[in-house]
């Protein structure tokens, strides 16, 4: 488990407000969390392997998200979260 460096791909909405970003990682494993600086509080979180475009498993606290999903090792993720 780590905490891994994400890169933001888009940014979208209000400076005030719900707002916005797709994130990707190019490795991560089952129980990998991604700390989405830019917000404070996610409200939801959607996350797919980049490989096979499948949906993943992922849980949020504050702006974290954290990887769930059983048997991941070195999978490229993409996230898209909503927050302030």
């Amino acid at each position: 488990m780590a905490d891994l460096t994400e890169t933001v791909l888009w940014r979208g909405g209000p400076p005030v407000g719900i707002r916005v970003r797709l994130i990707k990682h190019d490795a991560v494993d089952t129980d990998d969390t991604l700390t989405v600086g830019e917000l404070t509080k996610l409200l939801h979180a959607e996350a797919f392997r980049m490989d096979t475009g499948a949906s993943i498993t992922c849980t949020i606290a504050t702006n974290v998200v954290t990887v769930t999903q059983a048997g991941m090792t070195d999978i490229p993720v993409l996230v898209c979260c909503t927050g302030t």
